[in-house]
């Protein structure tokens, strides 16, 4: 069994679009990650998606972490950097040691 992918859920709500500003993030992630995620993109280990609301509600763009969960409020790209490659290894260890089981099963 293979982990669920890593998601990151862009909230267009109107909050945390006022000033379109979640729709101007939105658009620098998939710009730069479209660069550094490529492989993981097509291969669907990572997606980008958006939601109508979060209800997370703040001032600022919001995006969710799946499967983590976690949510960050107007976050950088470097932190989206940082925080995507932590989730997408800790995606290949649990990867890794499903394939690891089903050899020892084997």
């Amino acid at each position: 069994m293979s982990p669920p992918p890593v998601r990151l859920l862009v909230c267009v709500g109107p909050r945390c679009d006022a000033d379109r500003k979640a729709r101007a993030l939105l658009a620098s992630v998939e710009e730069c990650f479209a660069v550094a995620f490529s492989d993981e993109l097509s291969s669907a280990r990572l997606s980008i998606a958006t939601r109508d609301c979060l209800r997370l509600c703040t001032r600022d763009p919001v995006i969710r972490f799946e499967p983590s969960g976690d949510a960050l409020s107007n976050p950088s790209l470097d932190e989206l950097l940082r925080l995507t490659r932590a989730a997408l290894s800790l995606q290949g260890l649990a990867l890794s040691r499903s394939c690891d089981q089903q050899e020892k099963l084997s």
